[in-house]
């Protein structure tokens, strides 16, 4: 008979319930991810999954048996909680009925400067907007970057909300994370590749500046913009118009903007185009 977890003061749900707090997710190198299709990203992905927790209506319906059968051939464990229990592990008004313990997937930054071809990296730089950082990282692995470096002071990427906007990108596309400014302007230099900061007070409209050739694109804080490290070793500073009434951009949407004009850039070069 299926045994039904409901105690809150079981192993594996104060497990889950402590991984809300960033350092639990440093200290045992896990992350949380709720819903069907960031599970089943996850599993296409090849991620590894801990543990799976679901609710009974999850586990009734076609997809969720399909999928408990796969995660349990891969060794995943699998536990039916009280609907009770998935709402107060949930981070969601109304909870999906399904949520599981990833594995992280470290990432250093030499690795992302290593290899052949014309690549470019997202760098956000303090970005503390959850949401935001979720939608630069599913756009930058849209446009094709080969990855992503995160500066302290930005919000953690294995928050739920930054895994959740990523739509999936989080498991798929390289990210560096707590890279100071100083030492990703030295390890750029080395590799031989360009910094490229957007800037406000930019001297050369994004259009008119070379995106082309290895480069970091970085944007800046939504209240401070990039640290002063970065913009005195900038090889250009790009700045996006403003036609309207407007202050400024979003920091998400500015990324797409700029990683999408160096995408064009290198439209040739990109599978598919």
């Amino acid at each position: 008979m299926l045994k039904i977890i409901t105690s809150p003061q079981n192993e594996a749900i104060r497990l889950a319930r402590s991984l809300r707090q960033r350092k639990y997710r440093e200290r045992y190198g896990l992350f949380l991810i709720e819903g069907r299709h960031l599970l089943e990203e996850a599993i296409d992905a090849g991620v590894g999954l801990e543990y799976l927790f679901y609710d009974s209506d999850f586990g009734r319906s076609e997809r969720g048996q399909e999928l408990l059968a796969e995660l349990r051939r891969r060794r995943c464990r699998c536990l039916q909680v009280t609907k009770s229990l998935m709402a107060n592990l949930s981070a969601t008004v109304t909870p999906p009925g399904v949520l599981a313990i990833a594995r992280q997937q470290p990432c250093s930054l030499i690795d992302l400067l290593t290899g052949p071809g014309d690549p470019f990296l997202l760098v956000a730089d303090g970005v503390q907007d959850p949401g935001n950082l979720g939608t630069m990282l599913r756009t930058a692995l849209a446009a094709g970057a080969r990855g992503a470096v995160l500066t302290p002071g930005t919000v953690d990427l294995y928050n739920e909300k930054v895994a959740r906007a990523t739509q999936g990108a989080i498991f798929r596309l390289p990210v560096a994370t707590a890279v100071e400014p100083g030492t990703l302007v030295a390890a750029v230099s080395r590799a031989g590749w360009r910094l490229v900061v957007a800037d406000v007070r930019g001297d050369r409209v994004y259009y008119d500046a070379d995106l082309t050739g290895p480069l970091v694109l970085v944007i800046g804080s939504e209240n401070q913009g990039p640290d002063a490290i970065l913009l005195q070793a900038a090889a250009v500073r790009v700045r996006i118009p403003l036609w309207g009434a407007a202050e400024s951009l979003n920091a998400a949407v500015a990324a797409g903007i700029l990683l999408y004009e160096a995408a064009r850039q290198r439209r040739r070069c990109l599978p598919g185009v």
